[in-house]
């Protein structure tokens, strides 16, 4: 094969290379801009249990910051938590709040300024969650409030 020919091919397979990754590039922009049908949404998805700040002492966090929860969640100042209260009076690994099939099991994880649930301490064997309730950790006071009932 000669030179020339060598280099037409070179240039087509670049040429296709490029046009396929356009052409996957506009597809997947396009089926995301794609019309919905629209399905019955799940409960739990729509609507999930947040935690709500309604103080947030002086973590920077605005009043109103929404936390949305999962199954296992850990709160705390460390980066790692689940949901991080950069709070000087909340300890690195504050609480942890777990879904049961009772409520939410809120435990003190031996945090330095403790965890309180309308006031009340709890302790390392924890507490009961169903809803409304204010907890606080340190200075940061948290709503959990649960989905909007349809």
């Amino acid at each position: 094969m000669s030179d020339s020919v060598e280099l037409l091919l070179l240039r087509l397979a670049i040429f296709a290379v490029i046009f396929g990754t356009s052409a996957a590039i506009a597809w997947s922009l396009r089926s995301g801009f794609a019309p919905r049908t629209a399905a019955a949404p799940r409960r739990d998805a729509a609507q999930p249990w947040r935690l709500v700040v309604e103080a947030p002492g002086d973590s920077g966090l605005p009043r109103g910051t929404a936390f949305r929860l999962g199954a296992v969640m850990e709160l705390g100042r460390d980066g790692g938590a689940a949901i991080v209260l950069p709070d000087p009076s909340v300890s690195a690994r504050h609480a942890r709040l777990e879904r049961t099939a009772r409520g939410w099991h809120l435990i003190d994880l031996g945090s330095t300024n403790g965890t309180r649930v309308e006031g009340r301490p709890v302790t390392a064997s924890g507490l009961i969650l169903r809803g409304g309730e204010r907890i606080q950790l340190g200075a940061v006071v948290l709503r959990l409030v649960p989905p909007p009932r349809s």
